[in-house]
């Protein structure tokens, strides 16, 4: 099975679905990884930009993502590009790896990049593709939003929330101390929420969007 993370930003693919890839994984599911934006200079040193393509390079090692793809457009900037342009660059991605899951950001999120993210794989995804979509949740976005994030889907992560974490740490500038919701406590902490209301230590919670054969 293929599976496709689409992310705006390096650390979105593990904090939102971080301990369902390393399962997929497991089950021996190809996991590839398409992040839309980058860093760029002046607001950012080059030293940040190469330290960030080295630490993707450390997380896929880690985890077993097969292909990572960078489309390299403007971070926290998408709403300065056409819409269709957008669904362009997307578009050439799914085509190429022609998923059967998808997975990408909320539409709620506080983030600007995500909202448009959304709305350009809801466009990509629709059929004859008959992809499985799903919206995961983003620390620090997804909470701090208008709108409840309301799953439907829960995966337990028990066993894999510890490599997750680990994972994560290679991210050292989003790296935050607690109470911050992106430091390992709030990493664990809401693993630890959706757990219970899954009846599991720990779990990510997705919500199904659109589902096709669904096993």
């Amino acid at each position: 099975m293929k599976v496709l993370v689409i992310a705006c930003h390096p650390d979105d693919e593990l904090l939102g679905v971080g301990g369902r890839l390393i399962k997929h994984v497991k089950e021996a599911d190809e996991v590839y990884v398409c992040i839309l934006t980058k860093a760029y200079k002046p607001d950012w040193s080059q030293e940040y930009m190469d330290k960030k393509i080295e630490e993707q390079r450390e997380v896929d090692q880690l985890i077993g993502i097969k292909v990572r793809i960078n489309l390299d457009l403007p971070t926290v900037k998408l709403n300065t590009l056409p819409h269709g342009e957008l669904n362009r660059e997307i578009q050439k991605v799914v085509d190429k790896i022609k998923p059967h899951i998808i997975y990408t950001h909320c539409q709620n999120d506080v983030n600007i990049d995500h909202n448009i993210a959304f709305k350009s794989v809801l466009v990509v995804s629709r059929p004859p593709l008959m992809a499985n979509l799903f919206t995961y949740e983003t620390l620090s976005e997804t909470e701090w939003g208008i709108n409840q994030f309301t799953p439907n889907v829960w995966v337990d992560i028990s066993d894999e929330i510890d490599k997750k974490i680990e994972a994560f740490l290679i991210y050292e500038s989003e790296v935050k101390k607690y109470p911050h919701p992106r430091s390992v406590e709030g990493i664990k902490y809401l693993a630890g929420k959706r757990g219970t209301e899954a009846c599991t230590k720990y779990a990510e919670a997705f919500c199904l969007i659109r589902g096709y054969n669904i096993k």
